[in-house]
Order: structure tokens, then sequence, then C-alpha cells
């Protein structure tokens, strides 16, 4: 059973050697059309513009166009964020390369889930959909309903539907984040702890690391468990696996 490394590092660090740290993770990445950063900017927690921006600037190397992407929120709109967090003063310094995009406004095409725990298909914007990159920009945080807010909770973050409460919490959110988790796969995950940042290609790895910040027991997080019986593993065999370096 393989399990990809997890780094840890200060913020600072993480900032100045995202590139190399990001590799060290097992990320590669060649040049490519377009990069999707999903920062959680909608969400009760959002991670550091400053990190933000060094996954940009990491991602110019390669990408033609890079796309800073989110979607509403019952409690968000992505346009005001962009403005409030000054998400879309950073992409103006990069020119026409970077924009940031309300993924809700986009086309959207159906795709099937594999093994459904209660959603059969979900409709996907079509950034989501033709990215070559994905980078997921969560921040690490206790969550009333799914108790971690993380990695695999921000790809909940890509369905359109601005009343994502009322449509997906009746069938149970965390079945709903690990049928998403089926179809949507990042390639690199950076997340926001405060004070360090958790770099990895894998969500389930990287949240199965990030409970220690917020005081949690992976075993007592259901969504996790799930991914992990979908990939045909135990979560408790996992747990115990992932190679975690300090940087």
């Amino acid at each position: 059973m393989l399990v990809s490394p997890v780094i840890i590092c200060d913020k600072d660090r993480a900032r100045n050697l995202l590139p190399e740290l990001s590799q060290e993770s097992g990320f590669k990445i060649e040049k490519c059309d377009l990069a999707l950063v999903k920062p959680n900017i909608c969400g009760l927690y959002h991670p550091s513009i400053e990190l933000v921006a060094a996954a940009i600037r990491y991602l110019e190397n390669y990408a033609d166009k890079t796309v800073i992407g989110e979607t509403r929120s019952t409690i968000h709109n992505p346009e005001s964020q962009f403005r409030r967090l000054r998400i879309n003063d950073l992409a103006a310094q990069f020119g026409d390369r970077v924009s940031t995009v309300d993924l809700s406004e986009e086309k959207t095409a159906k795709v099937r889930i594999p093994k459904p725990h209660v959603l059969k298909e979900v409709e996907l914007p079509e950034t989501v959909l033709e990215a070559d990159v994905l980078v997921n920009m969560p921040k690490v945080g206790p969550h009333s309903t799914t108790r971690l807010t993380n990695a695999l909770k921000n790809l909940f973050g890509v369905l359109p539907e601005r009343s994502k409460y009322s449509v997906y919490h009746p069938p149970g959110i965390d079945n709903v984040i690990a049928d998403i988790a089926q179809v949507v796969k990042p390639d690199l995950n950076i997340a926001d702890t405060d004070e360090k940042v958790i770099v990895g290609v894998d969500p389930l790895a990287v949240d199965i690391v990030a409970c220690r910040f917020v005081g949690l027991n992976p075993l007592n997080v259901k969504h996790l468990r799930l991914v992990s019986e979908d990939r045909g593993l135990r979560l408790e065999d996992l747990v115990g696996k992932v190679k975690v370096t300090e940087s």
C-alpha cells in the first residue's frame, strides 16, 4: 500500500520554497494550457493570500493560463471575496495569464460517479473539467457537520449551486464529499494551518495529517473513512502509513 508523502513546514518557508516542497511531495508538472487554483475563499476559513500568490508564481512557469476559481456559497459570493481579499489585485500582477472566475457562472457538464454513496452524477464547471492541473488550497479548521474542513471538504466547493446546504446536506455531506472525491482529483494540495503549511498530492493523506492541527482523531471523520473505503483501503491502516516530513 503506497501512501504519498506529506510535507509540513512553516509558512515563510512554504511561500519561498513552494516548488521544491511540492516536488518533494511527489508533485510533477509540465508545460500545460490551463491550471486551476481552487482556494476556499467562500467558506468559513480562507488560506493566506500570500500563499495563493506563491502558488500562482509557481504555476506561471508552466501554465499558459491560470484561473483562480471559486463557487458561491450560502454566505459569500466569489466576486465580492476576490475584491475583499485583494485576489483581483493579485491576478492583475500577472497580466492576462491569470484571472479570477466565479465557477458558478460557467457552463457545466454532468459527470457520473463510479461508486455512488448518494449521488449518481454531479454537474461540474467547465474549468474544473478542462484544467490540466488542479491545485487545491484549503485552510484547516473544525466543522460542525463534517468535523474537519480541509482538502477533501474544499472539493465540495467546486459544485456550482449556491444553495449547497439545502441541496447536499440532507443526503449527508460526508457522503457527498466521498462521491466528489471519486471524480475531482487535485494534483496538489496546499493546506494552510495558520503557522504551518501542509503540502501533498493526495488530499486524503493531507487531511489525515491535518487532523492533528485541530485536535481530531482522523478515525472519527466519516468522509476520510468513506474515501479510504472507496479505494479499497482501511482508514486504520492508512493513518499509520502516511510519511510525514517536517521541513
